[in-house]
């Protein structure tokens, strides 16, 4: 709809131009017309174009030419704009320059006519005028939003000022144009208004000293006496008349005068279009053929002064030749004026683009990647400039970049150096290790990977302070930079770890070092308070030989590190030597849990609780499995006891956690709305302060209200901290989870206890079940055991049952929710699915013959 609308405004703009002197006029059609191909595409604005201009021919608005070579010019600018190539004033310079000119200058000679002046100043406009058009659109489509492209970047300085420069050039020389053109016009009008004035009083005073007899001749067509009018009028006009009329009064034409030296037709008296300009001038414009010049056009133009001498009417045609000759002088005069601010401004350009624009440039080329130049710390060469503002600009950037490079230098030392030793950190640690090794695989000979843990650190500390245990820290560094030299690289890794690397050092150099550390270790420490002895458990790992890349080193050093703190105290140990023992897997999974963890490879198995009345489950026990890529299915009892040992049984247990929830709420999606989850939490978990913002964090975050899940807690967690354990129980118990003390009757079973621990239920352990007869103690104990829970208000759930018969004993008892093989061994999320669908209607439940 724009586009048609911006073709109408074009057609308004051909109907109407400006006027300026002797018929030139300048057009804006195509700056519409460019408008709708920036909107609409070239094909709706071809055809809007082809429409406006056979209009215009249509209508003798121009000529056949000037709407030919419209249409070129703008099929130029349109394949232009196919070529992804951007602006309007390129190919319109390029088409009038080309074709343009070239067809102007071809016509006269086609047509045989005089190449003149005016028909050049014409031509001159013409070009002035498209190529005004195709730069308006080109400042619009960049600076005005509704025309720039869509995508378009930001504009540089350099266009800008190149856009203003070009602008300057061709939008003077346009304003020159319509100015000095209407300046003309006008000066003309009046100077031959003026000059025809004069000629009728002349004209008029002779006439009207004409006898009786003389105007009776003339009113008889006398030929002498026309003729002698016809005198008259050529003495009184000189050269500023061309033609004359002479008409009786009813307008009846009498005789038609030449007073030129070429005799030519009066055109002016046959068909055309009348224009009153002033007073009793007129113009006359005939109705020129389409295929005529625009030159043609104007010469056949005629400016008439109408002479009344009663009853006579004489009608005298203007000569224009002077005026012609006048108005091309006085654009040439004006067009040095035009030349002299085209080279001021061209000046000014270049002086901007050498001295403002090139130094801007620089800058910006310079500061480009900036932070990455502070980070890689280069020297950065800044240049100067005459220019004030971008001296200054220049010297901020200077002294920002230095002062950035000096405060990363800093940090780069604090973010890389322990503060309290002056040691590298763990971060350091792990750079180096993957410059040195990883980057740099192919010139490195031999690595060794030394990790020291102070041993009788911990109880230093705690019988010192930490202020000691800083001292002491501090003096351990000292040593070991002074012994290992600043060839080899030290860290401290955290707490009382600390790692040395070598490269390029044979075993028996390791060794000799490995040696003297633990001598130097051995000695005695001099701290404020009195001298202690500690020592340290050093492994090492080599490459080759214990692995080709960073990450298996470590693991490997930090191995060697635990067995050796494992045989004995102030010892070193070679993972070489040890890594085809037994424990060595052990202690290699530990290392990989949290791997393990995110490439899922442990995953929950689930074991049905059931009620032995109903015979259908009630809850399900979350249990972790962990099936390793390289060694298959791990026990439980084999990584659960290494997990806890090494203090990370938070990050398995809040794996654990959230999978369960995430099931559990699954389930209640599916229409298992009663069946709760339940899940164990280790001694160590417990011992944790935010466990309990945790679970409810979980909670929240997967949907599953606290009601449906369990948490089962074994009696080994009441052994110590009980005050701590005890307020965690009931700060969750507060939230509506359910408690259960696990494995009961075991280790640390303590009956005055019981009335102090936030329990909802017992479950029984799994001996209970096994050595299970009516006739002997167990029974007795597990019937008196349900009994106290009734009254305490609490459940019970017997584990261990595999077969029918110890079910029934245990229901007999008293116990009614029973746990085992006999149900439902642990089974994963999708068999445990098809299970449930089984015990829909099943009373007595079933055993799943999954095997883990």
């Amino acid at each position: 709809m724009a586009s048609v609308l911006l073709g109408l405004v074009a057609g308004v703009s051909l109907a109407a131009p400006i006027d300026l002197v002797l018929g030139i006029e300048i057009y804006f059609a195509s700056l519409f017309l460019y408008s709708a191909l920036q909107i609409g595409g070239w094909r709706l604005a071809a055809g809007i174009a082809v429409i406006v201009h056979a209009a215009g021919v249509a209508l003798q608005l121009e000529s056949l030419l000037q709407a030919g070579l419209s249409l070129l010019e703008y099929l130029c600018v349109i394949l232009w704009t196919l070529r992804k190539k951007k602006g309007y004033l390129t190919p319109v310079m390029l088409f009038w320059l080309i074709a343009g000119l070239p067809s102007f200058l071809l016509m006269p000679v086609l047509t045989d006519n005089a190449l003149t002046p005016m028909l050049m100043l014409q031509m001159v406009v013409i070009v002035v005028n498209a190529m005004f058009n195709a730069l308006a659109i080109d400042v619009c489509s960049t600076y005005v939003p509704y025309l720039r492209a869509k995508g378009a970047g930001r504009v540089r300085l350099a266009r800008v000022l190149f856009d203003l420069m070009v602008f300057s050039i061709i939008g003077s020389s346009f304003l020159f144009i319509i100015n000095t053109g209407q300046i003309a016009e006008r000066n003309m009008m009046s100077e031959m208004n003026d000059q025809a004035d004069l000629t009728s009083s002349l004209i008029e005073n002779t006439y009207n000293q004409w006898s009786d007899d003389e105007r009776e001749a003339l009113e008889l067509r006398s030929l002498l006496q026309i003729g002698y009018l016809q005198e008259i009028i050529r003495q009184a006009s000189g050269t500023t008349v061309d033609q004359a009329a002479l008409f009786d009064d009813d307008g009846t034409l009498m005789r038609g005068m030449n007073f030129e030296a070429v005799n030519r037709a009066l055109q002016w008296l046959g068909e055309g279009k009348w224009r009153p300009l002033t007073g009793e001038l007129s113009r006359w414009e005939s109705e020129a053929p389409a295929s005529e010049l625009p030159d043609t056009y104007r010469r056949d133009a005629a400016y008439v002064y109408r002479l009344e001498l009663a009853p006579y009417t004489v009608l005298l045609r203007m000569s224009t030749e002077k005026y012609e000759h006048e108005a091309v002088i006085y654009f040439l005069s004006q067009s040095v004026n035009v030349l002299y601010i085209a080279l001021t401004i061209g000046f000014l350009a270049f002086f901007l683009h050498r001295f403002v624009i090139r130094s801007i440039r620089l800058l910006a080329a310079m500061t480009t990647d900036l932070p990455q130049q502070i980070r890689s710390a280069k020297s950065t060469e800044w240049f100067d400039s005459n220019i004030e503002e971008i001296h200054i600009l220049v010297q901020n950037f200077s002294f920002v970049t230095e002062k950035l490079k000096q405060m990363l230098r800093e940090f780069r030392n604090l973010a890389h150096h322990d503060p309290l030793t002056g040691l590298s950190n763990r971060r350091h640690f792990n750079e180096f290790v993957h410059e040195e090794l990883d980057m740099r695989d192919a010139a490195l000979q031999a690595a060794a990977y030394m990790f020291i843990d102070l041993d009788r650190f911990k109880p230093i500390n705690d019988k010192y302070g930490h202020a000691a245990g800083d001292e002491l820290l501090v003096q351990v560094a000292n040593r070991l930079r002074a012994l290992a030299g600043e060839e080899a690289f030290i860290a401290r890794l955290g707490g009382d770890e600390f790692v040395i690397v070598l490269l390029n050092r044979e075993e028996a150099d390791v060794r000799a070092l490995a040696v003297a550390v633990r001598a130097i270790l051995h000695e005695p420490f001099a701290l404020t308070q009195e001298e202690v002895t500690i020592g340290g458990s050093i492994g090492i790992s080599l490459y080759p030989q214990d692995g080709n890349h960073a990450e298996a080193l470590i693991k490997h050093a930090d191995i060697a590190m635990y067995v050796a703190k494992e045989q004995r105290q102030s010892s070193y140990v070679f993972y070489g030597e040890i890594k085809s023992r037994p424990t060595s897997r052990l202690l290699n999974l530990k290392h990989e849990l949290p791997l393990a963890i995110e490439q899922q490879e442990i995953m929950l198995h689930y074991q049905p609780i059931v009620d032995a009345r109903s015979g259908q489950p009630v809850m399900m026990e979350a249990l972790a499995r962990w099936f390793h890529p390289d060694h298959g299915y791990i026990s439980p009892l084999q990584f659960i006891p290494a997990v806890e040992q090494n203090g990370m049984m938070g990050l398995l247990g809040e794996h654990v956690l959230r999978l369960a929830c995430m099931q559990a709420k699954a389930w209640m999606d599916e229409g298992y709305a009663e069946l709760r989850i339940s899940i164990n939490l280790s001694k160590s978990q417990l011992a944790q302060d935010a466990i309990a913002d945790l679970i409810e964090r979980t909670l929240q975050e997967t949907g599953l209200p606290a009601s449906m899940l369990d948490i089962e807690v074994t009696e080994e967690a009441f052994a110590h901290e009980l005050d701590q354990v005890v307020a965690t129980l009931r700060r969750l118990r507060e939230q509506g989870i359910v408690i259960w003390l696990d494995d009961f009757g075991t280790g640390y079973s303590s009956l005055h206890l019981l009335d102090r621990l936030p329990i909802d239920g017992i479950k029984l352990d799994r001996d209970f079940a096994r050595r299970l007869t009516e006739e002997n103690r167990a029974f007795a104990i597990v019937r008196h055991l349900t009994n106290l829970a009734a009254e305490q208000g609490w459940q019970v759930i017997g584990e261990g049952i595999e077969d029918e018969i110890a079910g029934q004993l245990l229901a007999k008892a008293g116990c009614t929710l029973h746990q085992g093989y006999h149900y439902g061994k642990p089974m994963s999320a999708d068999r445990l699915a098809a299970w449930l669908q089984g015990q829909k209607g099943n009373a007595k439940g079933g055993v799943a013959d999954e095997t883990n």
